[in-house]
């Protein structure tokens, strides 16, 4: 009896004492709490703050952690650091604490108080890879190169083949001057994931130094090509995100949605935006101009719309909303509302280049070129860097012959911007149709240059090649073969070049040279007489008899049923002086 009421009181004082433990933690918790932000930004926001506030008052830490994300996610960044100073002391073995304030300390500048923030989440957490990535980071611009590949080692083994740690041991490997390693890694990132624009951007940097400008020149295209470097995915921030009430820091995650092309590209961010903010006249004209590029022209000009009708007084809507409503409009084959959108949009913003280029657009539509002229003029008088203005200035001046003022207009564009292709391509033309047939490389080379991997201007600088090599036949015989030569290196497949270099090997007695060639430009035009009687010829003189009668019997009836006399006369010809 005596026993059981002793265990009877023991347990009453464990009882008691794990409740004023409790309550002593509580009570820290409540005294460390930050205020409310004075001003949230919207109803909803600030309806969720007090909410979590009066939660985070009891003193519970699911609560405070609740407080912290939506204090975070909102930028209020003083009272977030103090939910995480006390989560990270209630709690030093939950990773995220340390991880968020982390993320906060980063924000103010503080390094070392990041990086031992970091080192907290890996110590609580060493399965937080992005933890480990950071810290890889840190340590590798401190130049801490072990460390940092040792950090980067860990975030391998948890995330197998991840480009970011494969991108940061090259790095390392490149410091280090270890260049084969270093070229070995990226080639094998690079295989795996080759729209890494940050890999081939440093891929590039190392071809460079040893020499190799065209493979360099080529890299740094395709790491242009690959779009806006791309952070590592972070579900933990992400966590954060989901939590944002923010109108324009909404915005600013959906630019970067879009930006990068992640998920739906920040359509539900601005959205969401807009539905907290009906005003808020920057979320729509996001919005609209997602849908524009995806071909929802109409809800696009719909979005649009609103955005200009609802706007609040401080939010008046920018130049850009006017010309997408503009865009959106001409999508949609309304020309009028398209030219009296442009007009409101001037009223407002005068100074726009963008909306006198647009302006300048419409009026050359309607026919009114002079009205349109005076349109670019202005767009550059305010703009001297909008060399879109510079460009559409020029092609009507061209248009009008003027072809004098237009190779001004170009060339005031390419001292803003060296190698706008337009303009290095309208040069080009204008060259040519001068009959400066060799002048023309001055502006399709640099431009190759910079974008060696674009089909278009790889294709456009062939035909060059072939019209230049056309041109100097007679003239420069071994400068027109070069020329061929450089057109096939773009375009190994273009019949032509493969015609006339062949032709040139051919009439120059490297028969044996010419038949591959010639043998391209047979099989791409197989009615063509002419490409059979050359490659029947290249065929004999390299000692190949059969296939010289077979190729020349076939063009022979060819040319016989064309009605193509002096050919079929010179087949015969051919044919005639063949051993038997």
């Amino acid at each position: 009896m005596v026993l059981a009421l002793a265990f009877g009181v023991a347990a009453v004082l464990v009882t008691a004492g794990g409740f004023w433990l409790r309550e002593a933690r509580n009570a820290r918790v409540r005294a460390a709490l930050p205020p409310l932000p004075a001003a949230p930004p919207n109803p909803t926001l600030g309806d969720l703050l007090t909410d979590a506030r009066t939660q985070a008052a009891t003193g519970r830490l699911e609560a405070v952690a609740e407080l912290g994300r939506l204090l975070h996610a909102n930028e209020f960044r003083a009272e977030a650091e103090a939910c995480w100073r006390v989560l990270t002391r209630e709690q030093p073995r939950e990773a995220r604490w340390h991880y968020y304030l982390a993320d906060l300390l980063r924000m103010a500048g503080d390094q070392a108080g990041v990086e031992a923030a970091l080192e907290a989440t890996v110590a609580a957490d060493p399965q937080a890879a992005t933890a480990w990535l950071q810290l890889a980071e840190m340590k590798l611009k401190s130049g801490r190169l072990d460390a940092a590949a040792a950090s980067y080692q860990r975030r391998l083994s948890l995330l197998p083949g991840d480009p970011y740690a494969e991108l940061g041991l090259a790095r390392i490997a490149q410091l280090q001057g270890r260049r084969e390693d270093t070229l070995a890694q990226l080639e094998r990132l690079l295989k795996k994931h080759p729209k890494f624009s940050a890999a081939q951007n440093l891929y590039a940097e190392l071809q460079a130094a040893a020499g190799r400008e065209e493979l360099a020149d080529l890299h740094r295209w395709l790491g242009r090509d690959a779009g806006r470097f791309r952070e590592a995915e972070d579900p933990w921030i992400e966590e954060l995100n989901a939590r944002c009430h923010e109108p324009r820091r909404l915005c600013h995650l959906g630019v970067i949605a879009y930006q990068t092309a992640q998920g739906d590209r920040g359509r539900a961010r601005f959205e969401q935006a807009i539905a907290l903010a009906p005003g808020y006249a920057l979320a729509h004209e996001l919005l609209g101009a997602l849908l524009l590029e995806e071909g929802a022209a109409e809800a696009a000009r719909d979005t649009l719309l609103r955005g200009i009708e609802n706007a609040a007084t401080d939010s008046a809507p920018t130049a850009m909303h006017f010309l997408k409503l503009s865009e959106a409009y001409e999508a949609l084959k309304q020309p009028g509302p398209a030219r009296r959108t442009l007009e409101v949009g001037l009223r407002r913003h005068p100074d726009s280049a963008d909306l006198l280029h647009a302006w300048g657009n419409r009026l050359k539509a309607e026919g009114s070129r002079a009205e349109a002229a005076a349109a670019y003029r202005r767009a550059i008088e305010v703009n001297p860097a909008f060399v879109e203005a510079d460009f559409a200035l020029a092609v009507l001046l061209v248009e009008a012959e003027r072809l004098q003022e237009a190779a001004q207009a170009l060339q005031r564009a390419l001292t803003m911007q060296p190698t706008f292709p337009k303009a290095m391509l309208l040069l080009a033309r204008l060259e040519v149709d001068a009959g400066r047939v060799e002048e023309a490389g001055r502006y399709l080379l640099p431009l190759l240059k910079a974008n060696p991997g674009e089909p278009e201007i790889r294709r456009i600088t062939a035909s060059w090649r072939l019209r230049a090599g056309r041109a100097l036949e007679q003239r420069d015989p071994a400068a027109a073969e070069r020329h061929y030569r450089a057109g096939l290196a773009l375009q190994p497949e273009h019949p032509e070049l493969n015609a006339g270099l062949g032709v040139r090997l051919l009439v120059t007695e490297r028969a044996a040279e010419a038949v591959p060639f010639l043998e391209i430009f047979q099989r791409a035009q197989p009615a063509n007489t002419q490409a059979a009687l050359f490659l029947g010829q290249a065929y004999a003189q390299a000692g190949r008899m059969a296939d010289a009668r077979r190729v020349l019997t076939t063009g022979l009836h060819q040319a016989e049923q064309a009605g193509q006399t002096g050919t079929a006369g010179h087949f015969r010809e051919i044919l005639g002086m063949l051993p038997h």
